[in-house]
Formats: C-alpha cells, sequence, structure tokens
C-alpha cells in the first residue's frame, strides 16, 4: 500500500502566499542555523510557488475580463490556421506515400509496397485521423515524434521514397503550429489547482525533511525542528483560528506576512487539508 505525506502530517491548506511567506521565513531560518538540506528544498520550494502566483495571476485576469481579448481572439484564429496547414501536410504526407503504390503490382513490386507499408505504419500507427482530430496539445507531441522519426530513423525510407519534400513541410508547419499555440492562452483552472498542490506538497516535504533530519531526542535536535517549523506552526495556527471562527484564511503579502483581502478570482483555499 502506497503511504502519502497527507496520510501522516495534517496541516491546512495554505493559500499560495502564505506558502511562499512560509518558505521565505524557513529559509532565513535554514540559512542561519546552517541547515542546507532544508534551504535547498525551500528555495525549490519558493520556485514553484512563484510560478503558481503566475499561474493564479493569469486566471485571476481571465476571469476578471469575462470574455477574450481581441489579440486573444487574433491568436486563437492564427492557430486555428496553424492547424489546418498542418492537417493538409500530414495528410498530404501519408496521401503521397499511398499514391506509391497504386496500381502496384502484388510481386514485382513487394519490395516498394513493404517499404511504404513500413513508413505508413511508422508514422501513423493509428491512421492520420488519429494525429488530426487529437486535442491541439496533444497534436503537437504527436507530431514532433513524427518529425522525429523523419529526420531519425525514417530519414533513409524518406530519401529512398522520394518524400523529402513532404516530410521537410510537415516539421516547417510543426515549428509553425508550436509557435502558434504557445501564444494562445489556454489556461484553465485545473492547471492552477494542480500546481497549489504542488506546492502544498513542497510545504510537507519540508516539515518531513525537518522531522528526518533532526529526529535525535537531544536538546539541539529539539530547537533545531522547533526553529525551522515555526514558521509553518505560526502560519497553520492562524488558517486554524479563521477556520474556527467559520472564515475563510485571507492570504498574505508574501513579503511582509501582512493579511490581505482576498479576490472574488480564485477558489478559495483555506479548507483543511486532510
Amino acid at each position: 500500500m502506497l503511504v502519502d505525506l497527507t496520510d501522516l502530517l495534517q496541516l491546512n491548506q495554505f493559500p499560495t502566499g502564505r506558502r511562499r511567506y512560509t518558505f521565505y521565513r524557513v529559509r532565513e531560518i535554514a540559512q542561519k542555523l546552517h541547515a542546507p538540506a532544508i534551504e535547498t528544498l525551500a528555495t525549490e520550494a519558493i520556485a514553484a510557488d512563484e510560478k503558481t502566483h503566475a499561474l493564479e495571476q493569469r486566471w485571476a485576469t481571465q476571469r476578471r475580463s469575462g470574455k477574450r481579448s481581441a489579440k486573444q481572439v487574433r491568436d486563437q484564429s492564427a492557430l486555428q490556421q496553424a492547424d489546418i496547414r498542418l492537417d493538409k501536410g500530414l495528410s498530404g504526407l501519408r496521401d503521397a506515400g499511398e499514391a506509391l503504390i497504386q496500381g502496384a503490382d502484388e510481386v514485382e513490386d513487394a519490395a516498394l509496397i513493404a517499404d511504404v507499408e513500413h513508413f505508413l505504419h511508422e508514422v501513423f500507427p493509428n491512421g492520420v485521423a488519429a494525429v488530426t482530430g487529437a486535442p491541439y496539445d496533444v497534436e503537437l507531441v504527436t507530431v514532433k515524434a513524427i518529425v522525429g522519426k523523419l529526420q531519425g530513423d525514417l530519414a533513409p525510407l524518406v530519401q529512398k521514397l522520394g518524400l523529402s519534400v513532404n516530410a521537410d513541410r510537415v516539421a516547417s508547419l510543426a515549428q509553425k503550429y508550436d509557435e502558434a499555440l504557445k501564444k494562445v492562452d489556454n489556461l484553465e483552472f485545473g492547471v492552477v489547482k494542480a500546481a497549489r498542490e504542488v506546492g502544498q506538497n513542497y510545504l510537507l516535504r519540508i516539515v518531513a525533511k525537518v522531522l528526518g533530519t533532526y529526529d535525535e531526542p537531544t536538546e539541539h535536535h529539539a530547537q533545531m525542528r522547533s526553529a525551522l517549523l515555526a514558521p509553518v506552526v505560526k502560519q497553520n495556527e492562524a488558517i486554524r483560528h479563521h477556520i474556527r471562527t467559520r472564515r475563510s484564511a485571507p492570504d498574505v503579502d508574501p513579503n511582509t506576512g501582512e493579511e490581505e483581502l482576498s479576490e472574488e478570482t480564485t477558489e478559495a483555499p483555506a479548507a483543511p487539508g486532510g
């Protein structure tokens, strides 16, 4: 049976600002007490939650606007056009391969038929529609893998079958498709939620790391545990106080620790974790 940190460590769900503030304080204390393992983990946690904060800001802006901006509309349109061109390029590659064996003799052209069938199976094992009908991000990953094959193991066969022009076109269109997709902000709340879970997991890891590193029943280890976990305990108690009074725990300024009025742009993250 797999054991998760949440099965053993009971902490409330920290809003991102509180986590960042906590991570900053833990890192400062770790630096002063010469606890490099804790300092390193806290630094990783800060970097992760800075990304979480950026995602939350994007999500907040997206919800405030209520509708897509002119730039978002243009970028989405450009992506759709890039998708159409790439789909045609992929279909063209498939068609060019199939054209090579149209009317071929099963005996005299057996080698050619075998080469083409091998090529098409390697590039489109489930058919071209399985690629062109996939979501944008999935199609991009699949096409990048196809381009890798065309320019790698299948390169000699591409040359032999005279499909270099088609293969080069797919590679070029895939690059443009990648660029177009990067410009489109299709952020979904699931991505924000996943990032918050990563940050909360870092919080649990820091607690586990402190307890595992300073686990001896000595006064020194007891003092190290108390000092390094003090920021975590303080914020956890503050959140617990808000929960007891049936209020959502507001986030805090990650630099000062001062409580802020939470904006109605993200789901309230103050429920107890378990």
